[in-house]
């Protein structure tokens, strides 16, 4: 199931029934040309990257949650 969040009522939704101890994991994919694919093992269309979830800012008057990503290059 994948679906865009853009609020936190949708962010919300997804997670209002899960217990505190799940996990966040987040990635960052490309979709791949089809000249890369064309070298890959297994024909999966996209490059991922496992990345940390960070709390930046709040934005208060603006109304904006701002969470931030850094790419774990050695993991995974």
């Amino acid at each position: 199931m994948s679906c865009d969040i853009k609020t936190v009522g949708d962010l919300r939704r997804f997670i209002a029934n899960l217990s505190d101890d799940y996990e966040i994991e987040m990635r960052i994919r490309r979709r791949l040309t089809d000249e890369e694919l064309k070298y890959m093992p297994y024909p999966y269309p996209y490059e991922t990257e496992y990345t940390t979830l960070e709390f930046d800012d709040i934005g208060v008057s603006d109304k904006v949650l701002c969470l931030g990503v850094e790419l774990n290059k050695n993991d995974k």
